[in-house]
């Protein structure tokens, strides 16, 4: 216990650069991975993971001892001028579950997508571990993210990396499926960019907070929410369905996990429809 309080200290006075760190890591292993190739890949996959999960439970710590959500305000700019991140206790435990998963995704797949000594570098090897440290980024994005427009982003980063890995192997019926996938992902992103534009002009911010707290000022001061608030809340949310694939916009996901490797299909049933889902709770 005596060597524990130290570390919980860390964790709390160091809570805002933590959340940094959680969305700098998986970039940084990227950026690691291509010049080494896919040789090395997977070995610094599986490394970052283990550090991004220290990173998490250290995250989770802070917010269960210091009685708040974490917070930081990027370049010490406060919303609506900058950018918040913000780590409560649902997006704690996102954090907290995807490098757990994707851990025990990169386990399973290390068999299939190391390159043994001797045996000449594929280009599956650098992808696939390539694509799973860009899903990786983009979750992280997405549960610490506070600005509608950085979330829109960090929800492509999401689908840009998932996408591929539907295709890894390269036939046609998986192409076919990937490429359903996209589209429906595609329509979804209009229409959340459509929403979010609608709120924007509404409003003048796309932080969520503010927009919480002027969208419960309209209401407390009387006035009912507008058409315009109606219109963006319903676009936003069938967009956010269609990505999630709930029924009845669940047309793409069958079909992508039929073509997708084991791997792959995990991360894409585990964790990639649940960004979707997760700002559909959020906003």
């Amino acid at each position: 216990m005596e060597i524990l309080l130290p570390l919980l200290e860390v964790a709390l006075a160091q809570g805002g650069n933590l959340l940094v760190f959680a969305l700098v890591l998986p970039v940084l292993a990227l950026l690691l991975a291509f010049p080494l190739g896919g040789r090395w890949a997977g070995r610094v996959a599986l490394a970052a993971l283990v550090l991004g999960l220290g990173v998490a439970v250290a995250i989770v710590t802070a917010v269960l001892h210091g009685g708040a959500a974490l917070s930081y305000n990027l370049g010490g700019w406060a919303p609506p001028l900058g950018v918040a991140l913000k780590a409560d206790g649902l997006s704690a435990t996102m954090l907290l579950v995807t490098p757990v998963i994707l851990g025990a995704v990169g386990l399973y797949a290390w068999p299939e997508f190391r390159v043994p000594p001797g045996i000449r570098e594929t280009r599956a090897p650098l992808a696939f571990w390539s694509l799973l440290l860009g899903v990786w980024a983009g979750l992280n994005a997405v549960f610490l993210g506070q600005d509608l427009f950085n979330l829109y982003v960090a929800l492509e980063l999401v689908t840009f990396s998932a996408v591929p890995l539907v295709c890894l192997s390269g036939r046609p019926e998986t192409l076919a499926a990937a490429l359903r996938y996209l589209l429906f992902a595609l329509l979804g992103s209009v229409l959340y960019v459509l929403g979010s534009a609608l709120l924007y002009g509404a409003y003048g911010t796309l932080d969520i907070a503010l927009l919480s707290a002027r969208l419960t000022a309209d209401l407390a001061s009387g006035e009912p929410a507008g058409p315009v608030v109606l219109v963006a809340v319903a676009l936003m949310t069938v967009g956010l369905l269609a990505k999630t694939a709930l029924f009845p916009l669940h047309f793409w996901l069958p079909p992508a996990h039929g073509g997708a490797p084991p791997a792959a299909s995990a991360v894409l049933s585990a964790l990639v429809v649940k960004a979707s889902f997760f700002l559909i709770l959020r906003l």
